[in-house]
């Protein structure tokens, strides 16, 4: 949209939305120390939001080599990038540390204190772009990959945000076929979220449904597979492809398919995230059974269960011992940033120093990444 010249439109729409939330958040008490511009904001994203809400050129952003159109920090005001009600406010937006790995990423740094000298730290911030953080006893190395907004249940034909009424857990009993859905906030199921599409992912392997290289077995195969009855009879075809019915008119609920291509989805963006794990290790001489500590960061981060993350291969089967959930570690750097006025400094002298590793351009990693596709636990 930017390249197409749609730039402008995103920006208002981004500084729109910023400002009604904080309006929201702030409530009517506030209009005295609005007034005296005694408000401050403190922005960490991925660099293409960072550009749009600043309204810089994401041209350098598009192609290789990549280069965003500011270095560091950056300094406004809200009348400088067009705030109406906080027209006053002071505003900081995180620096980067590469084209694609954003202020959000230094932000989890931050937060989560990925700069210790004593552990050896990987940090998985899910996402589209999901990046990944290596801490080795100070030596601070980072990397992004495409893993797509599969996780995030978008591209998904059943797929949706965790909000009321998404099926954010599922339980399938291989001897019976009893299917058990947790759905938020107690509604009729409408959708799968995230940690509902692992946790089914995890369940077709685990009932032999689904084949290591993501096959979905149709009806017939499975029924002479000796599959149970009632597993047979949700597997349907849906647009042409194989399918399996989770929940339907049967259960009162709207009917809710996973489908062939949703699984392809899922296993090209755990493929991504695994090959990019394997390659920032390799990069630094480490393995998987060196690490103290793994932490998970985003949203999905905080709702999924780590047994079936690690079911399907998004995380290594050595790190079960040491994940720590870190939720919206980004959003916690965000908070450090406002209460704390030397936060934003030492963060970006900090990116300075984190060695960036550009894993597309990487010798074999097309080859990790073909490897990682197969859904099963990665030793």
């Amino acid at each position: 949209h930017c390249m197409s010249g749609r730039g402008e439109v995103l920006h208002q729409l981004i500084v729109r939305q910023v400002e009604e939330m904080a309006g929201q958040f702030l409530g009517k008490g506030c209009q005295e120390e609005l007034a005296a511009g005694q408000c401050f904001f403190f922005v960490v994203g991925n660099t293409a939001m960072s550009h749009l809400f600043l309204n810089k050129s994401a041209e350098g952003l598009a192609g290789y080599p990549f280069h965003p159109a500011y270095q560091g920090n950056y300094w406004c005001t809200g009348k400088e990038i067009g705030m109406e009600r906080f027209g006053e406010a002071g505003i900081c937006v995180l620096s980067g540390i590469a084209a694609h790995v954003g202020g959000d990423a230094l932000a989890v740094i931050g937060a989560e204190q990925l700069y210790g000298k004593e552990k050896i730290q990987l940090a998985v911030d899910l996402g589209t772009n999901a990046e990944i953080i290596l801490n080795c006893r100070g030596n601070i190395m980072a990397c992004s990959t495409a893993a797509g907004p599969a996780f995030e249940g978008k591209g998904i034909s059943c797929g949706m945000a965790a909000k009321s009424g998404a099926v954010s857990e599922v339980k399938i009993a291989a001897g019976n076929g009893n299917i058990i859905l947790g759905v938020l906030e107690g509604e009729k199921a409408a959708g799968l979220c995230s940690s509902g599409l692992i946790d089914l992912l995890a369940q077709l392997r685990g009932c032999g449904l689904l084949l290591k290289d993501g096959y979905l077995l149709g009806q017939a195969e499975a029924e002479a597979a000796g599959i149970t009855a009632e597993l047979c009879r949700r597997l349907v075809t849906c647009n042409g492809q194989n399918a399996f019915l989770l929940c339907g008119e049967k259960e009162g609920a709207k009917e809710i398919c996973l489908q062939q291509s949703d699984i392809r989805s899922l296993q090209l963006a755990k493929a991504a995230i695994q090959a990019g794990i394997i390659s920032i290790l390799e990069a630094a001489g480490l393995t998987l059974k060196e690490i103290d500590e793994f932490i998970v960061a985003g949203v999905l981060g905080s709702c999924m269960k780590q047994k079936s993350a690690i079911d399907i291969g998004l995380f290594p089967e050595s790190a079960s011992t040491c994940i720590h959930l870190a939720g919206n570690a980004a959003g916690k750097g965000a908070v450090i940033g406002v209460l704390d006025s030397s936060f934003a400094s030492s963060m970006e002298k900090l990116a300075k120093e984190v060695l960036h590793i550009e894993i597309a351009q990487e010798k074999g990693f097309q080859e990790r990444l073909m490897k990682a596709m197969d859904i099963q636990r990665w030793l």
